[in-house]
């Protein structure tokens, strides 16, 4: 009785433990399959990841972003690799905050980024005060939760912790992956909906990835050339901004 009681008493810890649980199960499968490993290595991975960062780099220039003062926060930081590219593009490291739900990947990325803040927190509960970050960026993230309603709980703390005038980036799916059902896409449709009275802008990116690997005897420059039309992207470049 006392043990239901409690249950009833914790929701949110309950949840946050469960999807913990799911996400490691998944995250988990995935280093250990080696053809998924396999195929987000090589030349057709660097390939789709370079022009990723090209696109962010040119959203950061665009928007105005003041590199050498803008507070960052990474949702869903894995091992820190965006990190490192965000540092490249000119954010002073003292300033990025790397966030992962799986305590593993935080300890990771801190440990193979010795400058980087990184720590375990559940992205639908930031411990960070209203208006802490200039920029807020998840890539992938979101599509790796499932429930729609967490999802939305993500995104209005991403609203919370935006400062005045704060962007928030959003790389990721924007088609179902039928052979991969742990993944839900982001519509753009979806973001807007968190974000009333925000400008937001949207920009199909990146040659839908298996694609790519069929074409992978051409060179890149046929790459860049299919990667001129729309409908063959992959991925929705969300660019938010506080108004």
């Amino acid at each position: 009785m006392d043990h239901a009681r409690d249950h009833r008493l914790h929701p949110v810890e309950e949840e946050e433990r469960a999807e913990r649980s799911r996400i490691e199960r998944v995250y988990g499968a995935y280093s250990s399959d080696l053809h998924y490993r396999k195929i987000w290595t090589g030349d057709t991975a660097r390939f789709i990841y370079e022009r990723k960062w090209v696109d962010i780099g040119r959203v950061l220039v665009a928007e105005g972003v003041e590199t050498a003062t803008a507070r960052l926060l990474d949702l869903g930081a894995g091992s820190g690799g965006d990190c490192d590219r965000f540092r490249d593009l000119g954010l002073r490291p003292e300033r990025i905050v790397a966030l992962d739900l799986l305590r593993e990947y935080a300890r990771m990325a801190g440990r193979s980024h010795v400058w980087l803040a990184a720590l375990q927190a559940d992205g639908a509960r930031l411990p960070f005060r209203d208006g802490s970050f200039d920029v807020v960026y998840q890539s992938t993230m979101l599509s790796s939760v499932l429930d729609r309603d967490r999802r939305t709980r993500i995104l209005d703390e991403v609203r919370r912790v935006l400062a005045p005038r704060g962007l928030f980036l959003s790389y990721d799916t924007r088609y179902p992956n039928p052979w991969n059902r742990n993944t839900r896409p982001v519509s753009s449709a979806e973001i807007r909906a968190a974000f009333p009275g925000y400008r937001v802008g949207v920009n199909s990116t990146t040659l839908i990835p298996p694609l790519i690997r069929l074409l992978r005897f051409l060179p890149h420059a046929a790459w860049r050339a299919i990667e001129r039309i729309p409908p063959l992207r992959s991925h929705l470049l969300v660019v938010v901004r506080k108004v």
